[in-house]
């Protein structure tokens, strides 16, 4: 066994392995010392101050036998056996890491009180002093001329100096700290105070005609907002602006023009308070009640020419102002929400003039404004919603043509078709643009179209309305076949999260009207020939027929790929043959039953074989086996080689 080659062998790695062993102990007996004199070198205790350098003999080292590293066992467990000499036992486990102990943190202050915030209360305390100041003034005014104290002269004089003294005691205490709200209440009883100083010489005691009452009236409006820009108080300005706008109306009630006019004259000069701020409100109060009035004078007024050119120039103005807040980056931008309200006093006044016409050309000179407005608006894309001018244009462009089409129609027969025109017209310039919010515009007005289109419905199904049939119907179905597949391209190529659900949706209706418009088609031929009810008929079964080519066409279509088209043509003859069951057999007689039958037949044994034949021909091609050409038989180019 001695000298057997394995043993040998075997005995050969057992020594290389305690030579290896023996080096890995050496090893780490030195980390071991290195660590102990590092950690002795390291101690606090060690330290000792150096005061000068001295010159000591090196002395060699003396080599300390190193106590072999013993784990140190968990609590609770019983100690392992000693190492034998010569083993080295793995260093212990680092001690675990502590984490750091955070400071707590302070307590969060409490919430201020919604009475102290902003000085919400000091404010509504000025408004409502404001308030219950003027009317006891009121109270003393009407004492006095009860026990007989004041004249109609003395009122007006004593009303202008309490005016004059509320708002120079408001200036003073404009001056002390914390007057600010004490301030702006008594300048807004001042101002208050004045106009109802200009209306008792306007209206009460007429001793003024109204122009100058209104220039009256304007010059305290003015001067409000000059004294609230200077105070920088969006309040005071409106105050000062509202008022005016309140006082006009009841003032010149029986003299509506002259009051539309001075309206619209004290909106245009208080626009450039807004320079460099954003008051929001101060513009409700410039706009809103302006456009209430015009509203309300060109729907009673009787001359509404006149009426009519109020309404114009007001929505240029707030069409102007609001354009320039959007281009110049110096200009306040204006609420575009307010851009329909201004062009309200032109939609009333169209619909009130009696020429249709006029009223036509009026709503389309507005819808094309709004579109030019829509198209140099220039936003940002944060631009919040309410001053996002071009959709909000956009949105009043597209009522403002529903208006001029309901106008232009008059409630006569083409009014559907001027509608479906209507929505031609925003569907094809979605299209061409790809601008999202007018496919909005489109879709809307497609939506509204295909409520009107459902009168069209009994003289598609009803063969007794087949007289009343005329050229609008066939053209308002036309129209709306190629609406919706406008509208379909439309979305496809200008909201891609839509498709392919929408522009399928779209599609439907599309197709439908096809078989719609070849009916009224086939009843006007009958009207020619004195045989609208045989039109009719021809009509339904050319419907049939048609329906069923569209199908076979999105088979054909589906078999180059289209995982739409195929159901979409099943379906489509599936709704074919039920309508050749349950409607062309009951109301079809005659050679039009028979031509329907047998077409819509011969259609359907066609689709199958060609389905059937094309379905090979894509499963070869995909299986890599082509169809087998012509055999050739021609002799080979070269000699022919010896055959054995």
């Amino acid at each position: 066994m001695s000298g057997d080659p394995v043993l040998e062998r075997v005995r050969a790695i057992e020594d290389d392995f305690a030579d290896a062993m023996s080096r890995m102990y050496g090893v780490g007996n030195e980390l071991a010392r290195l660590r102990a004199r590092l950690a002795t070198e390291a101690s606090p205790e060690q330290w000792t101050p150096v005061e000068a350098p001295v010159e000591t003999p090196v002395e060699a080292p003396v080599e300390t036998p190193v106590e072999p590293l013993v784990t140190v066992p968990a609590t609770g467990q019983p100690s392992p056996p000693p190492l034998a000499p010569g083993f080295v036992a793995p260093p212990p486990a680092p001690a675990a890491v502590q984490p750091p102990v955070l400071p707590p943190t302070a307590p969060l202050p409490p919430a201020e009180p919604w009475w102290q915030r902003d000085g919400l209360v000091a404010k509504v305390l000025a408004v409502v002093g404001a308030g219950i100041t003027l009317i006891g003034v009121a109270f003393l005014l009407a004492l006095a001329i009860q026990m007989g104290f004041f004249g109609p002269l003395a009122r007006v004089v004593s009303g202008a100096l309490l005016a004059m003294a509320l708002v120079g005691a408001a200036v003073l205490v404009r001056r002390r700290p914390s007057g600010t709200v004490g301030a702006l209440g008594l300048a807004a009883t001042g101002f208050a105070t004045a106009y109802l100083d200009v209306l008792a010489v306007t209206h009460i005691y007429a001793w003024v005609p109204l122009a100058v009452g209104m220039v009256l009236a304007g010059l305290i409006a003015l001067g409000g907002v000059l004294l609230a820009r200077a105070w920088d108080s969006q309040l005071l300005a409106v105050v000062a602006v509202l008022g005016v706008a309140l006082l006009a109306p009841f003032v010149g009630m029986e003299h509506g023009l002259l009051t539309g006019a001075f309206l619209l004259v004290l909106a245009a000069a208080t626009w450039p308070a807004q320079i460099g701020r954003e008051w929001w409100i101060l513009e409700l109060a410039r706009v809103v009640p302006t456009a209430l009035f015009l509203t309300t004078l060109a729907a009673v007024h009787e001359r509404t020419g006149v009426a009519g050119l109020l309404a114009v120039l007001f929505a240029l103005l707030v069409l102007g102002t609001s354009l320039a807040g959007a281009r110049v980056q110096r200009l306040p931008q204006q609420l575009g929400v307010l851009v329909p309200v201004g062009v309200l006093p032109i939609g009333v006044a169209s619909m009130a003039v009696d020429d249709r016409w006029s009223g036509t050309v009026l709503l389309v000179v507005t819808t094309c404004m709004l579109v030019l407005v829509a198209g140099l608006a220039d936003h940002p894309q944060d631009t919040p919603l309410q001053h996002r001018l071009t959709e909000l244009a956009l949105g009043a462009a597209g009522i403002a043509s529903l208006f001029a089409v309901l106008r232009a129609g008059d409630g006569q027969g083409w009014t559907p078709v001027l509608g479906v025109g209507a929505c031609l017209l925003w569907a094809v310039a979605a299209l061409a643009l790809r601008h999202r919010a007018t496919l909005v515009v489109a879709l809307s007005l497609a939506a509204l179209a295909t409520l009107g289109s459902l009168t069209l419905l009994p003289l598609v199904l009803l063969r007794g309305s087949s007289d009343d049939t005329a050229m609008r119907h066939l053209l308002a179905t036309i129209g709306l076949t190629a609406l919706y597949a406008v509208l379909a391209a439309a979305v496809t190529r200008t909201l891609p999260h839509l498709v392919p659900t929408l522009p399928r949706i779209l599609l439907v209706p599309s197709v439908l009207w096809v078989g719609g418009s070849v009916v009224l088609l086939g009843t006007l031929v009958g009207q020619v020939v004195d045989d609208p009810r045989g039109g009719f008929t021809a009509g339904q079964a050319g419907a049939t027929v048609v329906w069923m080519a569209i199908a076979a066409t999105l088979l054909v279509r589906g078999l180059r790929g289209s995982t739409f088209a195929v159901p979409a043509g099943l379906a489509l003859a599936a709704f074919s043959v039920g309508k050749l069951l349950l409607f062309d057999l009951s109301f079809l007689s005659g050679i039009a039953r028979v031509l329907s039958f047998i077409v819509a037949g011969l259609l359907l044994l066609g689709m199958g074989v060609g389905y059937a034949q094309a379905l090979e021909r894509t499963r070869r091609a995909a299986a890599g086996d082509p169809t087998p050409g012509p055999v050739d038989n021609s002799a080979p180019p070269g000699p022919i080689s010896p055959s054995v």
